[in-house]
């Protein structure tokens, strides 16, 4: 008998359907698909349900919950109402039903379209289906992009949460009011520093006062906003010092609604891009301020004037992210000094946890970066003398590592490519020969053609990265280390795996931990 692994999906469009029509509903596909199943005698072995989620998106929890079980053989038969509650994704579907299912002898059901991978004209059926689910979320999240960009356009906040000091306008979702619970703290900071006081002063005084963060004051709201900042969730409802950074720059405080800072890289890509300031959609006088004119003035004044010359052009630490604190396990920032030549005169490292201010960590001493790396060469030199023939330690290897990675990337994107070259060449032979209509042939022909372009320019990509790498193997190949007279970013990757500070001793000896790759 086989076990069925039931796939149910409503997405947030779906729902405003329901008024009218209530059979997409996730009931009434459990419904229909367990009547299905006692129909024919066979076994369910769990249901899958993603409520809310769009079928383009690729990090649905029951879903991938539903393919690890398939790939383990826990199921035999995946059901759903259609395929389109199974993904709207032509390149998921291709990747799953047409290739990895059938890999792992798992047969794939839509009642309603009849979709049956054990039925010969599916094949066919399902090129079409997927062309037109595609274009379908395609079109959606053109509609959705517009609307908002008219909303934003005409003044109207379309945000999920209002920004800390204000609240949503209970009367109208898309205006913003004056939250008299956090308004005053905002206004305690912009005083604070335009009074002369540091970021890590104003973060000492809010913590002291037992005032929460703004992430956990939404908690506290009932709201399940999360914080994505790592400083921000480390600190567990304290503030911290890039918290009070992001209030003293947002002009919302003015009274300007500031809007559209970001977009997702497509429809199929949720993941945010960042939009040039000058882009960003400015209404003034939107709402209320918290902050009168003058005093943003002389915040912003003061802002400018402690930028530092040089920050932009600042080269990256050969031990960028390789340096964390003993205590607490955070990892150690740089702090940059220069001379009245703007150049670099000195750096160290301090503990990130004591340095915002977030949590009282006793490993408050800065350690001086120069001090710190020629410590590195003198243990790794000592090593190579010690323990390793001259001609044993190349710098060869890691790149003939990343050559070899890449080539696997190239090969398996070569190969989709060759895919859908083939299925465009199919389809069109199927339209000689009278099999598809020209209409037809053209919708499914602008998804292969997006779709062969997209990886097109993936395959230009890794070829290039490709090529750099065999340069920097031409580089390397006749390197053979006896002795490092500097530190390198190069050589920090490939010899040093994580490097611990802990705490200064009684003789004012700082101990440190540099746990090596070799």
């Amino acid at each position: 008998m086989p076990k069925v692994g039931i796939y149910c999906r409503l997405s947030i469009e779906d729902r405003g359907k329901l008024k009218c029509d209530d059979s997409q509903s996730i009931q009434n596909q459990k419904a229909m698909l367990r009547e299905y199943c006692k129909e024919r005698s066979w076994e369910i072995y769990d249901i899958y349900c993603d409520d809310g989620y769009s079928g383009i998106d690729r990090n649905r929890p029951e879903f991938n919950r539903l393919l690890h079980d398939c790939e383990t053989g826990k199921i035999n038969i995946v059901l759903c109402k259609d395929q389109s509650r199974f993904s709207r994704d032509i390149v998921v579907i291709e990747q799953m039903i047409n290739d990895k299912f059938l890999e792992w002898g798992i047969r794939f059901i839509g009642i309603a379209d009849n979709a049956d991978t054990d039925s010969e004209s599916y094949s066919t059926m399902r090129l079409f289906t997927s062309a037109y689910n595609e274009m379908y979320v395609k079109d959606i999240s053109a509609k959705i992009r517009r609307t908002l960009a008219y909303k934003r356009e005409q003044g109207q906040f379309i945000g999920s949460f209002a920004p800390y000091g204000y609240a949503i306008d209970p009367k109208d979702k898309h205006h913003l009011v004056i939250d008299s619970e956090t308004a005053p703290v905002v206004k305690q900071i912009f005083s604070m520093y335009i009074e002369g006081n540091g970021y890590r002063k104003i973060v000492r005084t809010l913590n002291d006062q037992h005032i929460v963060s703004p992430s956990e004051y939404k908690h506290q709201k009932g709201s399940n906003y999360v914080n994505s900042n790592a400083d921000a969730s480390h600190a567990k409802g304290l503030w911290t010092q890039s918290t009070i950074a992001k209030i003293l720059t947002n002009e919302m405080y003015i009274g300007t609604l500031v809007q559209g800072k970001s977009h997702h890289i497509s429809y199929k890509n949720k993941k945010r891009k960042k939009v040039s300031r000058n882009d960003w959609i400015r209404i003034p006088d939107a709402h209320e301020a918290v902050i009168d004119l003058e005093t943003w003035t002389r915040t912003q004044e003061r802002l400018h004037s402690n930028t530092r010359v040089g920050k932009r052009s600042q080269k990256l630490s050969p031990l960028s992210g390789k340096v964390k604190c003993a205590v607490c396990k955070r990892p150690m920032k740089r702090n940059i000094y220069y001379n009245k030549a703007k150049t670099i005169k000195y750096y160290g490292l301090q503990c990130t946890t004591y340095k915002t201010g977030a949590m009282n960590c006793p490993n408050q001493k800065t350690i001086s970066g120069l001090m710190l790396e020629q410590k590195i060469l003198d243990e790794l030199n000592h090593i190579i003398e010690s323990c390793c023939q001259p001609d044993e330690i190349q710098l060869t290897d890691i790149h003939q590592k990343q050559i070899a990675d890449l080539k696997k990337q190239l090969s398996a994107l070569e190969e989709r490519h060759n895919s859908a070259r083939n299925r465009l060449l199919s389809m069109y032979k199927d339209k000689l020969d009278g099999n598809i209509s020209d209409e037809d042939y053209v919708l499914f022909r602008e998804n292969l053609t997006i779709e062969e372009q997209t990886i097109s320019g993936q395959i230009d990509e890794i070829k290039q990265q490709i090529e750099d790498s065999h340069k920097r193997l031409e580089n390397a190949e006749s390197q053979k280390y006896i002795h490092f007279d500097h530190l390198d970013r190069n050589i920090a990757d490939e010899f040093i795996d994580m490097i611990e500070i802990g705490m200064v001793s009684e003789t004012g000896e700082r101990e440190v931990h540099i746990y090596w790759k070799l």
